[in-house]
């Protein structure tokens, strides 16, 4: 091969790598994740007994649901992001409360994202996805259909993302009755969206005034990924509260609860000397 044709050749090269390079690039980073009380926008590695705090966080009324401008879609940017890393657990609870229940009525989405680093973010606009109401991924978006239906691939591993699969949702406002953004079914209550035991066994919850939870049971060692936002746009706002709680092994809880009471008698004999 001629200098030319090599010179050629290495622009040509240089130029599709920087393309790809380009590509990387932008799928991550198209949604933030918010800090934890304390600063860290991880909460790192949940052991039974752990628990992660937020407290005094702000989203939108309709962030998440009933968004009459998103055809009751989820908006990705007036909503909060949570990343969190467990160990294998038995259980984990999470639970969003809103500081003036009259004012805010919460949801929450949960992915699992494996064991290949928290997620990235995801990518802005990716393949073109578009909703009924005209918004591109993540501005709208699907955060009830499992990852690969319109309204995900921004996300999904292999595609926009790295989330492997969604977990559950609860929303404590009202089911969405109208055609949705992106063909989903938005559905008040606590719901497991599971289509595998691969990173749960089991999903549960309860929505209230002001409050929706979710349980995850047989939980794998991993990342996840936490959506929050509002679900009903007659509220006037709050600010909420949020806890992700590794539950203790029940023999485990014994054990803390024994030390604990040993722990006291020990102390009132000393008084008692």
């Amino acid at each position: 091969m001629g200098r030319s044709r090599v010179g050629r050749f290495l622009l040509f090269s240089a130029a599709v790598f920087g393309l790809l390079d380009a590509q990387r690039a932008m799928a991550a980073g198209a949604i933030g994740i918010s800090a934890w009380d304390g600063g860290a926008t991880t909460a790192q590695v949940l052991l039974p007994g752990d628990v992660a705090v937020e407290t005094g966080a702000a989203a939108a009324p309709a962030s998440m649901a009933n968004n009459p401008a998103l055809n009751g879609s989820a908006w990705a940017h007036t909503g909060t992001w949570y990343s969190v890393q467990v160990g294998n657990l038995s259980e984990l609870q999470i639970q969003v409360t809103a500081q003036n229940p009259s004012g805010f009525s919460p949801g929450l989405s949960v992915w699992a994202i494996g064991n290949d680093g928290e997620f990235d973010g995801g990518t802005t606009g990716f393949g073109g996805e578009v909703s009924t109401a005209a918004f591109g991924t993540p501005h709208s978006f699907n955060a009830f259909g499992a990852l690969g239906d319109a309204g995900t691939l921004w996300m999904q591993d292999g595609q926009g993302g790295n989330a492997k699969e969604l977990l559950g949702y609860a929303i404590s406002g009202p089911t969405v009755l109208s055609a949705t953004g992106w063909g989903e079914s938005i559905l008040t209550g606590a719901h497991d969206m599971r289509v595998s035991s691969s990173y749960a066994t089991g999903v549960s919850g309860a929505v209230g005034a002001g409050v929706a939870g979710l349980s995850l049971t047989g939980v794998q060692a991993g990342w996840l990924a936490i959506y929050v936002g509002g679900t009903d746009p007659s509220r006037t706002g709050s600010l909420f509260n949020m806890t992700v709680t590794a539950v203790p092994e029940p023999g485990t809880a014994l054990l803390i609860g024994l030390g604990l009471v040993s722990l006291s008698l020990r102390r009132r004999d000393a008084d008692r000397a």
